[in-house]
């Protein structure tokens, strides 16, 4: 007989959780959402009827943590009451799939790892851009030396941060989650610079603010050195006035070039003298069905986590190493960070 599915607790009904609902509806036969959790009882109910299939809405994260018929737990709540929630799941014996950022520091990270490690629960960092299939074969393609040596790396991830996201007033508090777009959203980019270009040794960052109705900075630029001697370049901004028509994602080498970018995260390999450039990827599909996917592998067929809580960490450090070196005004080793 096939196991039963996993039972998950969605804990935070806002803006990002309508996502996670429709990436569990594609592995209904292995997991389904059985509770939805929100201080808001109007946002729990709404979504656990979005759901469906029996799902309940909950107001007291406490007692859905000690649920006897929950094994997982999903924290989709702001950034700053993620640790909390985290912690609580692991001691509760529940696996945990938090969403980006994992923390707003690094001693919040370090006790939610250390807390799904002491009770043996799998902490599984929710970036859809480290499972998506276009950064799969991108770090595939560089390893295998598709583009020769890697040079640089270039990414952008620039729009206009408005509608729905202006409700959300905690998310442009510095002083609430720790920071700005730089955080917020352009840290899914550092994640994809660092799983294609392996680790940063130092980084130079300016920031500044176009928009005086949003906390914090909204436009960020980060030059990084990477441990492999390759440089790359982020620019954030939530002040851009739409989506760049060019590829969020570069990778410069010295036979070739990858560019991933498009709507469903197309990967090609442009070489020189090709006519036309391959296409590796034409179409990753939905994201957040796929990092659920790895997820469920993770926690249900043991497979290796490809998004454990150390990779929040060390997408957080760069982060606070980038805000150091605006701050400073110099170049800032992310070790420093750690100090």
């Amino acid at each position: 007989m096939p196991a039963p599915p996993l039972r998950v607790a969605l804990i935070g009904c806002g803006l990002i959780s309508e996502a996670h609902v429709r990436g569990y509806a594609r592995h209904a036969g292995r997991a389904r959402i059985a509770v939805c959790c929100d201080i808001d009882r109007e946002k729990a109910e709404r979504l656990a009827a979005l759901v469906g299939d029996g799902c309940r809405a909950e107001t007291d994260p406490e007692r859905v943590m000690s649920a006897p018929d929950i094994d997982a737990v999903e924290v989709c709540t702001p950034h700053h009451l993620h640790p909390e929630a985290v912690i609580a799941a692991a001691r509760a014996g529940k696996h945990v799939l938090c969403q980006k950022p994992l923390a707003k520091t690094l001693a919040d990270c370090d006790a939610m790892i250390a807390a799904a490690r002491e009770a043996g629960t799998v902490l599984f960092y929710g970036e859809t851009n480290r499972t998506m299939p276009a950064a799969v074969l991108a770090r595939r393609a560089a390893e295998e030396g598709r583009i020769g040596t890697l040079v640089g790396v270039q990414a952008t991830y620039a729009h206009w941060q408005g509608g729905k996201y202006l409700t959300t007033a905690w998310r442009y508090d510095p002083a609430v989650t720790g920071g700005g777009q730089l955080l917020d959203g352009g840290i899914h980019y550092v994640d994809l610079m660092l799983h294609v270009a392996g680790p940063v040794e130092a980084v130079t960052c300016f920031t500044t603010r176009f928009r005086p109705e949003l906390g914090g900075e909204d436009t960020a630029v980060v030059n990084a050195r990477f441990a492999g001697g390759a440089l790359g370049t982020l620019f954030a901004s939530q002040a851009a006035a739409l989506w760049p028509p060019t590829p969020g994602f570069v990778a410069f080498g010295t036979e070739g070039v990858l560019t991933l970018g498009g709507p469903h995260g197309a990967l090609a390999l442009h070489r020189p003298g090709a006519p036309e450039p391959e296409v590796l990827l034409r179409d990753g599909g939905d994201s957040f069905a796929t990092m659920i996917g790895r997820y469920l592998d993770t926690v249900l067929d043991g497979a290796p986590n490809p998004a454990p809580g150390e990779l929040g960490r060390e997408n957080l450090r760069v982060v606070l190493a980038a805000y150091e070196s605006a701050r400073l005004g110099r170049e800032v080793r992310v070790e420093e960070v750690d100090a």
